[in-house]
């Protein structure tokens, strides 16, 4: 999952630290239980400034998502609590590269 801040910009710190942050704690811990696995996080948010740029996102979630439909509910729940005004995500979804994983 890649995820970008978008209108979080636009808002102020009352509004971050007691409603947009608390929710997306919420939303993210809610993962756990929806069978994935966090494996993984690249951070960049450190290391850029307002909107993500060229790579499209601040941070990227590594997930072990059981299927499709799981994968589908991780990003609704962003559309489902609003959370969508404030973040853009967006899933990916892979396979094991030939060259370096054993097939099994």
């Amino acid at each position: 999952m890649t995820f970008e801040s978008t209108g979080w910009f636009n808002t102020n710190g009352q509004e971050k630290t007691e409603k947009i942050l608390p929710q997306l704690q919420e939303v993210v811990l809610s993962w756990r239980s929806n069978g994935s696995t966090l494996l993984g996080t690249f951070d960049r948010d450190i290391l850029t400034a307002g909107h993500a740029g060229n790579h499209g996102w601040h941070a990227c979630f590594l997930y072990d998502v059981p299927d499709l439909q799981t994968v589908s509910e991780m990003t609704h729940s962003f559309r489902a609590t609003g959370l969508d005004r404030y973040f853009r995500l967006e899933a990916m979804i892979g396979r094991p590269f030939f060259l370096l994983e054993e097939q099994k």
